[in-house]
């Protein structure tokens, strides 16, 4: 697995190896996530030192296996200032990459949502309705996201000129109103919200269903994580708490 002409990657993640170097998680363009070895990149000169989460770069990588050597890494543009709020929506969308996706699976349509995930998590402070979008885009993307336009009970297809609440269930999918809900790990939704969902979701989610949303699609996420807790929700909600009587305003935002 060796690039000569290089490609567009973000850093997932980085850690230090032996006295000088760094292992990094990169997602790629063309190859999906990508571990590489960077040698010499924690030495204050290495033209590798600026390595870091939320810089978009141009790299080549050299050899086969497990951990190829990077040997090039270019920033493609400037790396913008973070407040804690965003780096922590980072740190999530991060941590799913790195906890549901394995090396060498490409995934082109996704690296795009990634990409255009973090132009709205610098332009947008606060909001929380792109990180559902990539939620539901990523469990599309690895085959995982359940069908929302009919019951999987009855099979009954979502009717949108309806105002009436389905239930959404992790791993099933969504239930009609003509059944009761199973039992309480299920979310109600209104039509409005499945529809947001399987749409483009490109806008704010409006009539404060966003909540819901969040909820639902984090039990799904969970099925797949295996019940282990992320470390990014942990400190998000850490970081709520912390700021609860002078962040109410943003706290609601985030949860859309």
């Amino acid at each position: 697995m060796t690039t000569e002409a290089g490609e567009r990657a973000w850093v997932l993640h980085r850690h230090p190896y032996g006295d000088t170097s760094l292992i990094v998680e990169l997602f790629t363009q063309t190859q999906g996530r990508l571990g590489v070895l960077a040698k010499g990149a924690r030495r204050a000169r290495s033209p590798l030192a600026r390595i870091e989460a939320g810089r978009p770069l141009w790299v080549r990588w050299l050899g086969r296996g497990e951990l190829p050597v990077l040997a090039q890494a270019e920033e493609l543009g400037p790396a913008l200032p973070l407040d804690t709020l965003q780096n922590l929506s980072l740190f999530y969308i991060n941590e799913l990459l790195l906890r549901l996706t394995q090396r060498g699976d490409p995934f082109p349509a996704l690296f795009l949502v990634y990409e255009e995930t973090i132009r709205v998590l610098r332009g947008e402070p606060g909001a929380g309705w792109y990180l559902r979008r990539f939620e539901r885009r990523l469990l599309e993307n690895l085959g995982w996201a359940p069908d929302l336009e009919r019951c999987a009970e009855c099979g009954r297809s979502l009717d949108p000129t309806l105002s009436e609440h389905w239930f959404y269930q992790a791993a099933r999918g969504v239930l009609c109103p003509a059944h009761d809900a199973p039992d309480a790990a299920v979310v109600t939704l209104e039509v409005a919200a499945l529809l947001w969902l399987q749409g483009a979701m490109q806008t704010r989610i409006a009539g404060g269903w966003g909540p819901s949303l969040r909820h639902c699609l984090e039990q799904e996420l969970q099925v797949h994580l295996g019940g282990r807790p992320l470390e990014s929700r942990r400190l998000l909600a850490a970081y709520l708490r912390r700021t609860r009587p002078t962040s109410t305003t943003r706290r609601e935002e985030h949860s859309e």
